[in-house]
């Protein structure tokens, strides 16, 4: 994962969530939503995926991609 895409990464988990995350937390995550603790919402193509996480009491809903086994972006909660 790239400095730009953690540091999107955890503004959004940030303004969306109010979950201040270090890289080795967002990491923490994608490690989590690789090896099934996550349930999977939605594809968006063939290697990525809205996956809902439970995650220091918050439920969030990430973009994760499985090739590269990182966290693309949180998107906003679901309503």
């Amino acid at each position: 994962m790239s400095h730009a895409e953690r540091s999107h990464t955890r503004l959004r988990l940030l303004e969306r969530y109010e979950l201040q995350a270090t890289s080795a937390e967002i990491f923490e995550m994608a490690k989590l939503i690789a090896h099934g603790h996550a349930t999977l919402v939605a594809r968006q193509s063939r290697h990525v995926g809205h996956w809902r996480l439970a995650y220091k009491g918050r439920q969030l809903l990430l973009v994760f991609d499985r090739q590269r086994r990182s966290i693309i972006t949180a998107l906003p909660p679901s309503p």
